[in-house]
Protein backbone atom coordinates (compact mmCIF):
# COMPACT_ATOMS: atom_id res chain seq x y z
CA UNK A 1 0.00 0.00 0.00
CA UNK A 2 1.11 3.53 -1.01
CA UNK A 3 1.94 5.82 1.82
CA UNK A 4 0.97 9.29 1.61
CA UNK A 5 2.35 11.98 4.66
CA UNK A 6 0.77 15.10 4.97
CA UNK A 7 3.11 17.52 7.66
CA UNK A 8 0.95 20.04 9.01
CA UNK A 9 -2.32 20.08 10.54
CA UNK A 10 -3.50 23.24 9.72
CA UNK A 11 -6.27 24.52 6.99
CA UNK A 12 -3.65 23.65 4.30
CA UNK A 13 -3.07 20.19 5.44
CA UNK A 14 -6.23 19.56 6.91
CA UNK A 15 -7.67 19.92 3.55
CA UNK A 16 -4.54 17.71 1.29
CA UNK A 17 -5.19 15.16 3.41
CA UNK A 18 -8.95 15.22 2.69
CA UNK A 19 -8.07 15.46 -1.02
CA UNK A 20 -5.25 13.18 -1.02
CA UNK A 21 -7.23 10.45 0.55
CA UNK A 22 -10.73 10.88 -1.36
CA UNK A 23 -8.72 11.02 -4.59
CA UNK A 24 -6.54 8.07 -3.56
CA UNK A 25 -8.69 5.95 -1.52
CA UNK A 26 -6.09 2.75 -1.76
CA UNK A 27 -3.62 4.46 -0.07
CA UNK A 28 -2.64 5.21 3.25
CA UNK A 29 -2.81 8.88 4.27
CA UNK A 30 -0.66 10.04 7.67
CA UNK A 31 -1.14 13.70 8.85
CA UNK A 32 1.35 15.03 11.44
CA UNK A 33 0.86 17.74 13.39
CA UNK A 34 3.21 19.18 16.25
CA UNK A 35 0.93 20.22 18.58
CA UNK A 36 -1.56 18.41 20.22
CA UNK A 37 -4.81 19.50 18.02
CA UNK A 38 -5.76 20.39 14.64
CA UNK A 39 -5.87 24.14 13.55
CA UNK A 40 -4.57 26.05 16.61
CA UNK A 41 -3.71 29.29 14.66
CA UNK A 42 -6.88 28.39 12.01
CA UNK A 43 -9.08 29.09 15.74
CA UNK A 44 -7.17 32.26 16.41
CA UNK A 45 -8.65 33.91 12.56
CA UNK A 46 -10.95 35.96 12.74
CA UNK A 47 -11.13 37.12 16.26
CA UNK A 48 -11.52 33.56 16.94
CA UNK A 49 -14.83 33.38 14.50
CA UNK A 50 -12.98 32.00 11.80
CA UNK A 51 -13.14 34.23 8.35
CA UNK A 52 -12.77 31.20 6.46
CA UNK A 53 -13.32 32.42 2.65
CA UNK A 54 -14.47 35.39 1.00
CA UNK A 55 -17.27 35.29 -1.45
CA UNK A 56 -15.44 36.85 -4.66
CA UNK A 57 -14.60 35.56 -7.76
CA UNK A 58 -11.17 33.82 -7.84
CA UNK A 59 -10.13 36.89 -9.99
CA UNK A 60 -10.82 38.75 -6.85
CA UNK A 61 -8.79 36.45 -4.83
CA UNK A 62 -6.22 36.92 -6.89
CA UNK A 63 -6.51 40.63 -6.71
CA UNK A 64 -6.09 40.72 -3.19
CA UNK A 65 -3.22 38.57 -3.49
CA UNK A 66 0.38 41.37 -3.26
CA UNK A 67 2.65 38.81 -4.05
CA UNK A 68 2.41 36.21 -6.41
CA UNK A 69 -1.40 35.97 -7.01
CA UNK A 70 -1.41 34.48 -11.32
CA UNK A 71 0.28 31.69 -9.40
CA UNK A 72 -3.11 30.94 -7.94
CA UNK A 73 -4.79 30.41 -11.29
CA UNK A 74 -4.94 26.58 -11.82
CA UNK A 75 -5.46 25.93 -8.13
CA UNK A 76 -8.27 28.30 -7.39
CA UNK A 77 -9.76 26.46 -10.74
CA UNK A 78 -9.19 23.07 -9.13
CA UNK A 79 -10.97 24.54 -5.74
CA UNK A 80 -12.41 27.94 -5.73
CA UNK A 81 -14.39 30.16 -2.84
CA UNK A 82 -17.51 28.11 -4.08
CA UNK A 83 -16.31 24.73 -3.45
CA UNK A 84 -14.82 25.60 0.00
CA UNK A 85 -18.12 27.43 1.01
CA UNK A 86 -19.91 23.92 -0.22
CA UNK A 87 -17.38 21.77 1.56
CA UNK A 88 -18.57 22.99 4.87
CA UNK A 89 -22.28 23.51 4.48
CA UNK A 90 -22.42 20.23 2.65
CA UNK A 91 -20.88 18.88 6.13
CA UNK A 92 -23.54 20.50 8.13
CA UNK A 93 -21.55 23.65 9.24
CA UNK A 94 -24.02 27.16 8.36
CA UNK A 95 -22.63 30.16 6.80
CA UNK A 96 -23.04 33.79 6.69
CA UNK A 97 -21.73 36.70 4.76
CA UNK A 98 -20.72 40.02 6.57
CA UNK A 99 -19.07 43.01 5.21
CA UNK A 100 -16.62 43.33 2.61
CA UNK A 101 -17.75 39.76 1.45
CA UNK A 102 -16.56 37.84 4.18
CA UNK A 103 -17.66 34.50 4.86
CA UNK A 104 -17.82 33.00 8.76
CA UNK A 105 -19.60 30.32 10.30
CA UNK A 106 -23.30 31.25 11.61
CA UNK A 107 -22.21 29.80 15.15
CA UNK A 108 -19.24 32.40 15.21
CA UNK A 109 -17.03 29.90 16.62
CA UNK A 110 -13.35 29.02 14.49
CA UNK A 111 -13.45 25.60 16.33
CA UNK A 112 -16.50 24.75 14.68
CA UNK A 113 -14.66 25.06 11.19
CA UNK A 114 -11.69 22.69 12.00
CA UNK A 115 -14.36 20.28 13.78
CA UNK A 116 -15.83 19.65 10.33
CA UNK A 117 -11.86 19.17 9.28
CA UNK A 118 -11.72 16.58 12.05
CA UNK A 119 -14.76 14.96 11.24
CA UNK A 120 -13.64 14.54 7.38
CA UNK A 121 -10.69 13.62 8.26
CA UNK A 122 -11.43 10.90 10.33
CA UNK A 123 -14.35 9.28 8.26
CA UNK A 124 -11.98 8.98 4.98
CA UNK A 125 -9.55 6.95 7.74
CA UNK A 126 -6.76 9.29 7.43
CA UNK A 127 -4.45 8.17 10.29
CA UNK A 128 -3.50 11.83 12.29
CA UNK A 129 -0.60 11.96 14.67
CA UNK A 130 -0.70 14.29 16.96
CA UNK A 131 2.42 15.70 19.18
CA UNK A 132 4.64 14.59 15.75
CA UNK A 133 7.37 16.83 15.24
CA UNK A 134 9.07 16.44 11.87
CA UNK A 135 12.92 17.00 12.91
CA UNK A 136 14.61 15.95 9.34
CA UNK A 137 14.00 14.69 5.91
CA UNK A 138 15.52 11.92 4.41
CA UNK A 139 15.55 12.59 0.62
CA UNK A 140 17.31 9.53 -0.31
CA UNK A 141 15.31 6.95 1.55
CA UNK A 142 12.24 9.29 1.63
CA UNK A 143 12.06 9.00 5.34
CA UNK A 144 10.88 11.36 8.07
CA UNK A 145 12.69 11.68 10.96
CA UNK A 146 10.82 12.86 13.92
CA UNK A 147 11.52 13.63 17.52
CA UNK A 148 10.18 10.05 18.85
CA UNK A 149 11.49 7.52 15.18
CA UNK A 150 11.44 7.45 11.85
CA UNK A 151 8.19 7.52 9.14
CA UNK A 152 8.77 6.00 5.65
CA UNK A 153 6.60 7.76 3.35
CA UNK A 154 5.70 7.14 -0.88
CA UNK A 155 4.69 11.22 -1.53
CA UNK A 156 5.36 13.81 0.76
CA UNK A 157 2.61 17.09 1.46
CA UNK A 158 4.97 19.61 2.93
CA UNK A 159 1.77 22.38 4.52
CA UNK A 160 3.88 23.91 7.26
CA UNK A 161 2.85 26.87 7.35
CA UNK A 162 4.68 30.38 7.65
CA UNK A 163 6.63 31.52 10.65
CA UNK A 164 4.08 34.11 12.23
CA UNK A 165 2.54 33.42 15.68
CA UNK A 166 5.23 31.30 16.60
CA UNK A 167 3.91 30.07 19.58
CA UNK A 168 1.51 28.14 17.51
CA UNK A 169 4.28 25.82 15.93
CA UNK A 170 4.95 28.27 12.71
CA UNK A 171 8.55 28.52 13.00
CA UNK A 172 11.58 28.89 10.19
CA UNK A 173 12.20 25.39 11.09
CA UNK A 174 9.80 24.05 8.26
CA UNK A 175 11.67 26.71 6.03
CA UNK A 176 15.37 24.79 7.20
CA UNK A 177 13.67 21.59 6.03
CA UNK A 178 12.75 22.75 2.62
CA UNK A 179 15.86 24.03 1.51
CA UNK A 180 17.71 20.84 2.93
CA UNK A 181 16.08 19.35 0.09
CA UNK A 182 17.09 21.71 -2.72
CA UNK A 183 14.78 24.61 -2.42
CA UNK A 184 15.25 28.49 -2.45
CA UNK A 185 13.54 30.21 0.21
CA UNK A 186 12.99 33.81 -1.01
CA UNK A 187 13.14 36.64 2.08
CA UNK A 188 10.60 36.36 5.14
CA UNK A 189 8.77 38.96 6.18
CA UNK A 190 5.73 39.63 8.39
CA UNK A 191 2.28 40.77 6.08
CA UNK A 192 -0.53 41.24 7.35
CA UNK A 193 0.76 42.68 10.40
CA UNK A 194 -0.24 45.72 12.91
CA UNK A 195 1.79 48.87 12.22
CA UNK A 196 3.62 51.20 14.75
CA UNK A 197 3.99 54.96 14.44
CA UNK A 198 6.06 56.89 16.19
CA UNK A 199 4.49 60.12 16.05
CA UNK A 200 3.61 62.20 19.17
CA UNK A 201 0.14 61.68 18.44
CA UNK A 202 -0.04 58.10 18.68
CA UNK A 203 2.93 58.13 21.41
CA UNK A 204 0.52 60.38 24.00
CA UNK A 205 -1.75 57.38 24.14
CA UNK A 206 -5.16 59.66 23.66
CA UNK A 207 -6.58 58.00 20.70
CA UNK A 208 -5.59 54.45 22.16
CA UNK A 209 -8.62 52.08 21.57
CA UNK A 210 -10.73 54.26 18.81
CA UNK A 211 -11.67 51.84 16.19
CA UNK A 212 -13.66 53.28 13.08
CA UNK A 213 -15.58 51.79 10.25
CA UNK A 214 -15.24 51.37 6.83
CA UNK A 215 -12.32 54.40 6.46
CA UNK A 216 -10.47 55.06 3.70
CA UNK A 217 -6.53 54.18 4.26
CA UNK A 218 -4.05 55.36 1.76
CA UNK A 219 -0.35 54.33 1.73
CA UNK A 220 2.34 56.08 0.37
CA UNK A 221 6.31 55.32 0.05
CA UNK A 222 8.14 58.36 -0.27
CA UNK A 223 5.35 60.45 -1.03
CA UNK A 224 4.36 57.94 -3.92
CA UNK A 225 1.15 56.36 -3.48
CA UNK A 226 1.33 52.49 -2.87
CA UNK A 227 -2.04 51.21 -1.85
CA UNK A 228 -5.91 52.43 -1.05
CA UNK A 229 -8.33 49.80 0.95
CA UNK A 230 -11.82 51.45 2.51
CA UNK A 231 -12.02 49.01 5.74
CA UNK A 232 -12.25 48.90 9.72
CA UNK A 233 -9.29 50.26 11.43
CA UNK A 234 -8.30 50.38 15.32
CA UNK A 235 -5.56 53.05 16.69
CA UNK A 236 -3.49 51.04 19.75
CA UNK A 237 -0.77 52.21 22.16
CA UNK A 238 1.95 51.07 19.32
CA UNK A 239 0.07 52.61 16.30
CA UNK A 240 -2.40 51.10 13.99
CA UNK A 241 -4.25 47.79 13.78
CA UNK A 242 -7.50 46.54 12.53
CA UNK A 243 -8.09 44.99 8.93
CA UNK A 244 -7.57 48.24 7.02
CA UNK A 245 -3.94 48.15 8.56
CA UNK A 246 -3.34 44.84 8.13
CA UNK A 247 -3.85 45.10 4.55
CA UNK A 248 -1.72 48.29 4.14
CA UNK A 249 0.66 46.40 5.94
CA UNK A 250 1.56 43.85 3.21
CA UNK A 251 2.10 46.54 0.71
CA UNK A 252 4.35 48.37 3.05
CA UNK A 253 6.63 44.98 4.64
CA UNK A 254 9.87 46.24 1.83
CA UNK A 255 9.76 49.80 2.31
CA UNK A 256 10.61 50.02 5.84
CA UNK A 257 14.17 48.01 6.02
CA UNK A 258 15.22 51.13 3.57
CA UNK A 259 14.90 53.96 5.42
CA UNK A 260 12.50 54.88 3.36
CA UNK A 261 9.92 57.58 4.56
CA UNK A 262 6.34 55.63 5.18
CA UNK A 263 2.83 57.15 5.92
CA UNK A 264 -0.85 56.77 5.58
CA UNK A 265 -3.27 59.23 4.52
CA UNK A 266 -6.51 58.69 6.51
CA UNK A 267 -10.16 60.06 5.38
CA UNK A 268 -12.27 59.16 8.57
CA UNK A 269 -15.57 60.14 6.35
CA UNK A 270 -14.99 58.75 2.71
CA UNK A 271 -18.64 59.27 1.89
CA UNK A 272 -18.36 62.97 2.27
CA UNK A 273 -16.65 65.63 0.28
CA UNK A 274 -15.09 68.34 1.30
CA UNK A 275 -17.56 70.42 -0.15
CA UNK A 276 -19.79 69.22 1.93
CA UNK A 277 -17.96 69.24 5.75
CA UNK A 278 -17.47 73.33 4.76
CA UNK A 279 -21.44 74.18 3.65
CA UNK A 280 -23.08 72.19 5.82
CA UNK A 281 -23.33 71.61 9.31
CA UNK A 282 -20.23 69.83 10.99
CA UNK A 283 -21.62 68.68 14.23
CA UNK A 284 -24.40 67.50 12.85
CA UNK A 285 -22.15 65.48 10.10
CA UNK A 286 -19.95 63.99 12.97
CA UNK A 287 -22.71 62.92 15.16
CA UNK A 288 -24.59 61.23 12.08
CA UNK A 289 -21.34 59.63 11.27
CA UNK A 290 -20.52 58.44 14.82
CA UNK A 291 -17.28 60.62 15.29
CA UNK A 292 -15.41 60.26 18.26
CA UNK A 293 -15.92 63.40 20.54
CA UNK A 294 -12.22 62.18 21.91
CA UNK A 295 -10.92 62.32 17.77
CA UNK A 296 -11.81 65.56 17.67
CA UNK A 297 -10.78 66.87 21.54
CA UNK A 298 -7.09 65.21 20.39
CA UNK A 299 -6.69 66.76 17.09
CA UNK A 300 -7.96 70.10 18.62
CA UNK A 301 -5.69 69.98 21.12
CA UNK A 302 -2.30 68.60 19.37
CA UNK A 303 -3.08 70.17 16.07
CA UNK A 304 -5.11 73.93 17.28
CA UNK A 305 -3.94 75.55 14.14
CA UNK A 306 -5.06 73.08 11.31
CA UNK A 307 -8.38 72.82 9.79
CA UNK A 308 -10.75 70.36 11.49
CA UNK A 309 -12.10 68.80 7.92
CA UNK A 310 -8.89 68.61 6.32
CA UNK A 311 -7.98 66.49 9.46
CA UNK A 312 -10.96 64.44 9.25
CA UNK A 313 -10.61 64.06 5.25
CA UNK A 314 -6.07 64.13 5.41
CA UNK A 315 -5.18 63.36 8.40
CA UNK A 316 -1.36 62.03 7.62
CA UNK A 317 0.53 59.66 10.00
CA UNK A 318 4.24 58.85 9.27
CA UNK A 319 4.83 54.89 10.29
CA UNK A 320 7.94 53.36 11.16
CA UNK A 321 7.93 49.87 11.15
CA UNK A 322 5.35 46.73 12.30
CA UNK A 323 5.10 44.39 15.39
CA UNK A 324 6.63 41.65 13.65
CA UNK A 325 6.30 37.63 13.10
CA UNK A 326 4.77 37.39 17.12
CA UNK A 327 1.69 39.28 16.06
CA UNK A 328 1.69 39.00 12.23
CA UNK A 329 -1.17 36.98 10.45
CA UNK A 330 1.12 35.97 7.60
CA UNK A 331 4.35 35.30 5.94
CA UNK A 332 5.68 37.32 3.31
CA UNK A 333 7.83 34.82 1.27
CA UNK A 334 8.50 31.17 0.59
CA UNK A 335 9.52 28.34 -1.40
CA UNK A 336 10.77 30.19 -5.24
CA UNK A 337 7.66 29.77 -7.19
CA UNK A 338 9.78 29.04 -9.92
CA UNK A 339 10.28 25.57 -8.44
CA UNK A 340 7.13 24.90 -8.20
CA UNK A 341 4.42 23.33 -10.60
CA UNK A 342 1.72 25.56 -10.21
CA UNK A 343 -0.91 23.48 -11.88
CA UNK A 344 -0.01 20.26 -9.39
CA UNK A 345 1.95 22.02 -6.96
CA UNK A 346 4.44 19.03 -7.37
CA UNK A 347 8.23 20.28 -6.92
CA UNK A 348 10.34 20.24 -10.24
CA UNK A 349 13.23 18.84 -8.09
CA UNK A 350 11.37 15.81 -6.43
CA UNK A 351 8.51 14.44 -7.77
CA UNK A 352 7.35 12.45 -4.31
CA UNK A 353 7.38 16.29 -3.29
CA UNK A 354 4.02 18.87 -2.72
CA UNK A 355 4.63 21.61 -1.08
CA UNK A 356 1.47 23.82 -0.36
CA UNK A 357 -0.24 26.76 1.52
CA UNK A 358 1.90 29.10 3.74
CA UNK A 359 5.20 27.88 2.83
CA UNK A 360 4.92 29.27 -0.86
CA UNK A 361 6.30 32.55 -1.82
CA UNK A 362 2.35 34.08 -1.83
CA UNK A 363 0.66 35.94 0.43
CA UNK A 364 -2.68 37.27 0.16
CA UNK A 365 -4.95 39.64 2.35
CA UNK A 366 -6.89 39.36 5.30
CA UNK A 367 -10.78 39.23 5.05
CA UNK A 368 -11.11 35.47 4.04
CA UNK A 369 -8.13 35.80 0.98
CA UNK A 370 -5.17 33.84 2.78
CA UNK A 371 -7.73 30.99 4.05
CA UNK A 372 -9.10 30.64 0.63
CA UNK A 373 -5.05 30.19 -0.61
CA UNK A 374 -4.59 27.63 1.62
CA UNK A 375 -7.72 25.69 1.15
CA UNK A 376 -7.29 25.99 -2.11
CA UNK A 377 -3.78 24.78 -2.32
CA UNK A 378 -4.09 22.23 0.02
CA UNK A 379 -6.78 20.69 -2.01
CA UNK A 380 -4.43 20.78 -5.32
CA UNK A 381 -1.47 19.36 -3.64
CA UNK A 382 -3.34 16.35 -2.53
CA UNK A 383 -5.50 16.16 -6.19
CA UNK A 384 -2.69 15.71 -7.86
CA UNK A 385 -0.18 13.37 -6.58
CA UNK A 386 1.73 10.88 -8.44
CA UNK A 387 2.12 7.64 -6.92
Amino acid sequence: MKHIVIVGGGPSGCMAAISSKTLHPDAKVTLLEGNDRLGIKLRLTGGGRCNLTANVSADEIIKHTPRNGRFLYSSLNQFNVQDIMHFFTSRGLALKEEDHHRIFPVSNKAGDVVSVLENELIKLGVEIRFKSRVVSIDDKHKKLILEQGELSFDHLILAMGGCTYPQTGSDKHGFEMIESLGHSISELKPAEVPLVSNAPIIQSKELQGLSFKDVSITSYVNDKKIFSVTHDLLFTHFGLSGPGALQSSSYLCDAFKDNSTVSLMIDFLPNISFEDLENDDLDLILMKNTIPKRLIQVFKTQFPDQDLSYLLKRFKLELHGTRGFTTAFVTSGGVNLKEINPKTLLSKIHPWLSICGESLDVNSLTGGFNMTVAFSTGYTAGANIEL
